[in-house]
Order: structure tokens, then sequence, then C-alpha cells
């Protein structure tokens, strides 16, 4: 049960459009990376995908990006 409400949040970090929220994931789990790429394009489709580049340098920033594979570093 504690796996499956796990997948259950990461879908909702992806998806979100809400940025809060998926600040309050990162914070829950001591996030310290975000991976963004190919699969993560696959598995979360939509829009909630747009937050990272949207709010780089906010809550998180852009350290490594290649094709397009990009990893941001969580803000502290």
């Amino acid at each position: 049960l504690l796996v499956e409400n796990r997948l259950a949040e990461i879908t909702t970090f992806y998806m979100t459009v809400n940025p809060l929220e998926a600040v309050a994931f990162l914070k829950k789990y001591n996030v310290k990376y975000i991976v963004i790429g190919q699969v993560e394009a696959i598995y979360y489709p939509g829009e909630g995908l747009l937050k990272f580049e949207q709010f780089d340098g906010t809550y998180w920033t852009e350290v490594f990006r290649d094709g397009q594979t990009v990893i941001y570093e969580v803000n502290r």
C-alpha cells in the first residue's frame, strides 16, 4: 500500500500544474534532484512537465541538459 501511495504521489508530482503542490512533494521526500527526460514525457504527458522550465531558478535550478534530458537541483 505504501508503494502504491508513493507511485500515485509521483504521478501527481509530475502531472500537476500547481508548482506549490510539486514543492510539497519535494519537501515530503527530501528530493534533491529532478530528472525530466523521454521516460517522464511518456509516463506523465501533458502540461505538468512545463512547470519545471517555467519555475527554473525559483523552486529548482537546471544543472544538466543533454538532448531531451534535463536534471534540476531542488533549491533549499
